[in-house]
């Protein structure tokens, strides 16, 4: 099959996610795949595909894609495509460009093609993780393929396909979420537990794939522990004392002390907190 969509720009982060490798955290293989799990299932059952097959992950503005074939595509969570709305799968016709260039709540966009796009797998995914020489490094004029010409769901005369499915999990400049104390909570004073919970943290421009770190005023910080397993949605405090949430590219193993534990219900949530969120914490009962 020739190729769907040709890359016109990657803009701010481009990348083939999926569920991610899945049973390999214990060999020092970080999980990866998709930063928000939730919307890429949406974009991909708008298409009737798998919910985990592969997609393409947009970070921030400035993807442009060129249609080489008449193709469905659909798109969920951050809405950047003013062309394509998020929660809608339209047929596009060959020849039209796709930017994701509009302001919008959020930090990543998914894209989806009939039965996913094609790709090689690593260790059964095809999720990239450059930092673990897994996935292609997706760059300009690259075409991509798909599995199928067709949606897996009936398209005989309609002319889009919406989800009824609320994506209110995107939230603007503020969010607040509950926490589980973590394996070293203990360790941290009363006076820093309360501090944690009671003051604002921002997550920083200094966040990625593999952890959000926040800033706020420094958590007093207990000794260092032996290297443990580290989840993703562990809030590691580091020795300058402001948190770093690991996230689904992090690291398997750590020894910075975790204050907190994110229910995985939430990671997806989280993921869509952009730069400059304001974040707030309370403990769950």
């Amino acid at each position: 099959m020739n190729g769907m969509l040709e890359i016109l720009s990657i803009g701010s982060g481009l990348s083939l996610q999926d569920a991610g490798r899945i049973g390999w955290r214990r060999f020092g293989v970080p999980s990866g795949g998709a930063m928000d799990q939730r919307s890429m299932a949406l974009a991909n059952t708008l298409l009737g595909n798998p919910r985990e097959a592969p997609v393409l992950e947009i970070a921030q503005q400035g993807a442009r894609f060129k249609v080489l074939q008449d193709v469905w595509l659909a798109v969920a969570g951050a809405d950047f495509c003013g062309a394509l709305p998020s929660g809608t799968a339209i047929p596009i016709r060959a020849g039209e460009v796709l930017s994701f260039d509009q302001k919008a709540v959020g930090l990543y966009a998914y894209l989806a093609v009939p039965g996913g796009f094609r790709s090689a797998k690593w260790l059964g995914s095809a999720a990239t993780d450059l930092r673990n020489g897994m996935g292609h490094g997706l760059k300009k004029d690259d075409c991509l393929e798909a599995q199928l010409l067709l949606p897996n769901v009936s398209i005989r005369n309609i002319a889009r396909r919406t989800s009824n499915e609320a994506q209110d999990h995107i939230q603007a400049d503020a969010a607040h979420f509950k926490l589980y104390p973590g394996p070293q909570h203990e360790t941290f004073s009363v006076q820093v537990r309360q501090q944690f919970i009671q003051n604002s943290w921002k997550v920083s421009a200094q966040s990625d794939r593999t952890g959000y770190r926040l800033e706020g005023e420094p958590l007093k910080v207990p000794k260092s522990i032996p290297s443990e397993p580290v989840l993703p949605g562990s809030f590691q405090v580091p020795g300058n004392g402001q948190p770093i949430i690991t996230m689904v590219d992090g690291p398997t193993v750590g020894g910075y002390a975790k204050i907190a534990v994110l229910p995985a219900s939430d990671l997806a949530r989280l993921a869509q907190c952009a730069p400059g969120t304001n974040l707030t914490f309370s403990w769950l009962d």
